[in-house]
C-alpha cells in the first residue's frame, strides 16, 4: 500500500500529463537498481510495487537489490532476459491471448 504520506501528495495534486509521465521516470536514463533504492523508501508508485515489500521473500531480493551497487541486478536481468528468450513465443494465427491467464481459451 502506498504511504500515507505519497497518497495524500498524489491524491491533492493536479497534475499535467508530462509531469504524470515523468513519475515513471528514473533520473537521467541509467539502468540501475534505483527502482529498488525507491521501493525501500516506501515510495513505489504503484500498489503492486510496495506489495513487493510486504512479503517476506520478494522483500529479501529487493532490498539485496537495493543494497548492491547494481551489478546484481543487471547481471541477473540479463540472465532472466536470455531465459525469456527460450521460451518460444508463438505469433501470428500459432498463438492466442488468453481471456483468463489460467485457462487456455475454448475455440
Amino acid at each position: 500500500m502506498f504511504s500515507e504520506r505519497i497518497a495524500r501528495s498524489l491524491s491533492e495534486s493536479a497534475m499535467s500529463y508530462s509531469q504524470r509521465l515523468s513519475a515513471f521516470s528514473s533520473v537521467g536514463a541509467s539502468f540501475d537498481n534505483h527502482y529498488y533504492k525507491t521501493l525501500m523508501r516506501e515510495r513505489g508508485l504503484l500498489f503492486a510495487d510496495q506489495q513487493l515489500m510486504a512479503n517476506e521473500k520478494t522483500a529479501a531480493v529487493v532490498i539485496d537489490y537495493a543494497l548492491d551497487d547494481g551489478t546484481m541486478f543487471r547481471t541477473e536481468f540479463a540472465h532472466a532476459m536470455a531465459n525469456l528468450s527460450d521460451f518460444g513465443v508463438l505469433t501470428g494465427s500459432q498463438g492466442e491471448v488468453r481471456r483468463s491467464c489460467s485457462h487456455l481459451n475454448s475455440n
